[in-house]
């Protein structure tokens, strides 16, 4: 499940609050399944919905929504928007809750089998969809809430580029 850990490296890099301590990001894999056909062909494709859950969670949810939309259109652009991720929030006080996403993935899994030698080669296939309306390679996330006037800078991170 490679592209389960771009997305959590991409996370990590792009949200301040993980970037200093990336442990408060928690990733699991609930119902997963594995898509193949019968013969001698061991290609695959996982199939699964990625749980990320950010503990303790303080900062403005764009700076976490934002990194991982444009993260979801660049590894899983085939994705329904009406049902790409989900989320659950545990709130503790005025100030911080454990946040729980909930998304779809998909991952294609090349095997390669010679016969002959007896071996098999596998590759993960993780397309990157780069979307050629913006080409900009670093972005940064300006927040500013009802009745502010200025915008203050949340969040900047690199494009995800796999």
């Amino acid at each position: 499940m490679k592209k389960l850990h771009l997305l959590r490296t991409h996370l990590i890099n792009a949200v301040p609050g993980l970037a200093r301590d990336p442990d408060r990001l928690l990733t699991f894999v609930e119902e997963g399944s594995i898509e193949f056909h019968r013969g001698p062909n061991l290609s695959h494709e996982y199939q699964f919905a990625a749980q990320l859950v950010l503990t303790d969670f303080s900062e403005d949810l764009d700076t976490v929504m934002l990194p991982l939309l444009q993260w979801i259109a660049d590894y899983q652009p085939d994705v329904d928007p009406g049902e790409a991720i989900s989320f659950e929030a545990e709130i503790h006080n005025n100030k911080s809750v454990d946040l729980a996403l909930r998304l779809r993935l998909t991952e294609r899994v090349i095997a390669r089998v010679d016969c002959e030698t007896g071996s098999i080669q596998v590759e993960h296939a993780l397309p990157h969809f780069a979307s050629n309306e913006c080409m900009a390679t670093h972005w940064q996330l300006s927040t500013r809430g009802p009745g502010e006037q200025d915008w203050t800078l949340t969040s900047e991170w690199d494009a995800p580029d796999g």
